[in-house]
């Protein structure tokens, strides 16, 4: 009781004290230790609503990360959020220095169909995100959580048609291998080939 009158001083009602306390180094830590203890309702309301924002701003982010996670473990409702990265601009976030962490919180606690919303915005995208060193751990997370129809997309794009004859160099395959970011995303692909044909010729590849 004493824990829930001492978080109801950071509820404005218009949701704004938070936002500007999860931007301070030391507010940040004080937002997430008032979730974890109290699960207030209020406090996920202003993170999903200046979730861009707090996303791309050091202290934000750090609270953008633990609210979610702790939202969705708690069976909370972490929808408008996911959403509102979506909406933000996904390839950008997923290439920040910090929203990049968000997006991956997002993707790994987000519902199904959310979870597939983000997986069908970002797989387009997942060669530019692969040559970027914040992005790569999204394309990463990105195929860790793709369903098999993704995948099987994501194998005609780097590996060509099943059976075909490899393509020349300077394809998407070998710039995978020979990118310092991208060759951990092309690992994380062949892991995730699930059928034997396919995989074999992969690897042959």
């Amino acid at each position: 009781a004493a824990a829930r009158d001492l978080v109801a001083e950071l509820d404005d009602g218009a949701l704004r004290v938070v936002a500007d306390v999860a931007r301070d180094t030391h507010g940040s830590w004080g937002v997430i230790a008032a979730f974890d203890k109290t699960r207030a309702p209020f406090i996920l309301a202003s993170i999903c609503e200046h979730v861009v924002p707090l996303a791309t701003q050091q202290n934000g982010c750090r609270v953008v990360q633990a609210v979610l996670k702790a939202a969705a473990q708690g069976g909370m409702d972490i929808g408008a959020a996911v959403s509102g990265l979506i909406a933000g601009g996904l390839e950008h976030l997923a290439t920040h220095s910090f929203a990049n962490y968000a997006v991956q919180v997002a993707l790994r606690h987000a519902s199904a169909p959310q979870r597939e919303a983000m997986a069908n915005e970002l797989l387009p995208r997942l060669l530019a995100l692969s040559a970027s060193k914040h992005g790569s751990n999204v394309a990463e997370s990105v195929l860790s959580l793709a369903q098999q129809p993704q995948l099987d997309q994501m194998c005609e794009t780097v590996f060509g048609p099943l059976g075909a004859p490899a393509v020349p160099p300077g394809d998407a395959l070998r710039g995978l291998m020979e990118h310092p970011f991208g060759n951990y995303v092309l690992q994380t692909l062949v892991r995730r080939v699930a059928e034997p044909r396919r995989r074999a010729d992969a690897i042959d590849k």
